[in-house]
């Protein structure tokens, strides 16, 4: 059966199909890994490329179980609004369909404003709010289970869509400071924590949750490494979330000591380097939610402030080492327009972060003038020149001063107007690398227009109203259980 009992006092979602649904989360967590890992080591490709592929299917299960559920509750109810009135139907509902209008909207966005690899981008992130929003919902109205593993499961996908906001920078491609990585992992955390508490009231709740979480990514990395893919980081800052099944004096001490054991992995790892993100990056932030978090942590008579006081507080203790200007969010990658023609390109790496990069275009060699090369990594550019060195070949070197992955451009003057083509490379690797690429006219290098900002704004506005009702409706849902016990 899709839902419970008919004498149920609600239709909720049977363990079986809550665990299909969570098998279908965990399969878009891995594809959308594999799809990023594609397109860095690749570059863009069709529509139809496998990571791609097992990303929609894997949506369409979680879809259908969804369908299934709100027929089957329509169905007993015999009403629309009677239908939505069960626990968590309406956030999966809405969730998932507008999962499914964003991908138009994002084909829609790249015709408009150039095609862009920006996770960040407005309908990329209606996308993670939408998911996050349907994963929420299914949650909640999951029928409770005997051990628990259904709903850690699903609590895992949970906390996976939460975090997708980070996944450039645990894959090591930070399109924007490196310094915004830590206060966006704490958000995400702290609310998924919440959450998962309040519709899982069962002991250790999170653990379980934070467990089978990373079960899912150190699978997804040994997936990745059998199919000759780049990596994500291995999910070191995540496994302080589990902080917060400890017996704490109230919720302000729970949240800020869970904050500080977020932000004390995450400056460990980097210090490590387990992780990507520079230390020094990470720390800037990490310090103060450290000192702020064991000062809440101090501080336990102050009870009667709810989560988000304490999650104000250690955003506000972060700011204080950030009053400093922030680098230019400047992605990497600023969109591909009309593709030009192939280039070979050849990467020289000696190990101390000195890199030249060859190219090679014969077949527009002779319309081609050599302009320049450009490192990009995390809202930093550098820039070396290009020389040519015979027709249709150019060379040029530059110096890479901070560890990780960084994507090398070449550009050139064609008619008047901008050409490049990029390669990913590692400051510290030794050797030398050769691809084809394609050599394109670069898209959204010009500053936004007036409805690109507006459209944009609009986009955003939608996905956090959806998190926001899914934020409403889960105080709701608790409150009428707590209300109206089994």
């Amino acid at each position: 059966m899709l839902v419970s009992d008919v004498n149920s006092p609600s239709i909720t979602l049977s363990p079986a199909y809550g665990a299909l649904a969570a098998a279908g989360g965990a399969v878009s967590l891995f594809a959308t890994y594999w799809d990023d890992a594609w397109h860095t080591d690749i570059g863009r490709d069709t529509a139809l490329i496998p990571p791609h592929l097992a990303l929609y299917g894997s949506v369409a299960v979680v879809g259908l179980v969804v369908l299934g559920w709100g027929l089957v509750a329509l169905a007993r109810t015999r009403s629309i609004r009677a239908a939505l009135r069960q626990p968590g139907l309406l956030l999966a509902g809405l969730g998932g369909a507008v999962t499914l209008a964003a991908a138009p909207l994002d084909a829609f966005w790249h015709d408009a404003f150039g095609r862009d690899a920006v996770l960040w981008s407005p309908p990329h992130m209606l996308v993670v709010f939408a998911s996050t929003t349907m994963a929420i919902g299914l949650l909640a109205g999951l029928r409770p289970t005997r051990r628990g593993m259904v709903e850690a499961a699903l609590s895992a996908v949970v906390l996976g869509s939460a975090l997708m906001t980070v996944l450039e920078y645990d894959t090591d491609v930070p399109q924007f400071s490196q310094i915004l990585y830590l206060p966006v992992v704490l958000v995400s955390g702290l609310l998924t924590v919440a959450i998962i508490r309040a519709l899982v009231p069962r002991p250790y709740a999170v653990t379980r949750g934070v467990a089978v979480y990373v079960a899912m990514r150190l699978i997804v990395v040994a997936a990745l490494i059998l199919i000759g893919r780049s990596t994500p980081d291995l999910p070191v800052a995540v496994v302080g979330l589990a902080v917060a099944d400890l017996p704490w004096r109230g919720d302000v001490a729970r949240y800020g000591a869970t904050g500080a054991a977020v932000a004390a992995l995450a400056w460990t790892a980097s210090a490590l380097g387990v992780a990507s993100q520079p230390a020094a990056a990470v720390g800037v932030v990490a310090a103060p939610v450290i000192v702020v978090g064991v000062a809440l942590v101090l501080a336990t008579s102050w009870r009667t402030h709810p989560v988000w006081a304490t999650a104000a507080a250690l955003l506000a203790g972060a700011s204080m080492l950030m009053l400093g200007p922030v680098p230019a969010a400047n992605a990497h990658d600023p969109g591909q327009g009309q593709p030009v023609t192939s280039v070979q390109l050849t990467v020289v790496g000696d190990g101390r972060g000195n890199v030249r990069l060859d190219a090679v275009a014969p077949d527009a060699g002779s319309q081609l003038a050599a302009d320049r090369i450009v490192a990009r990594r995390g809202g930093q550019t550098l820039t070396a020149p290009l020389d040519e060195i015979g027709t249709g070949k150019f060379t040029g070197t530059i110096r890479l001063p901070e560890q990780g992955r960084w994507f090398l451009y070449v550009e050139f003057g064609r008619a008047g107007e901008t050409v490049e083509a990029w390669l990913p490379v590692d400051s510290g690797w030794q050797g030398t690398t050769s691809a084809e690429r394609e050599l394109y006219v670069p898209a959204g290098t010009q500053p936004p227009t007036a409805t690109q900002i507006g459209s944009g704004a609009t986009i955003y506005a939608v996905g956090l109203i959806l998190f926001g009702l899914a934020l409403i409706q889960t105080r709701r849902i608790v409150r009428r259980r707590r209300d109206n016990p089994a």
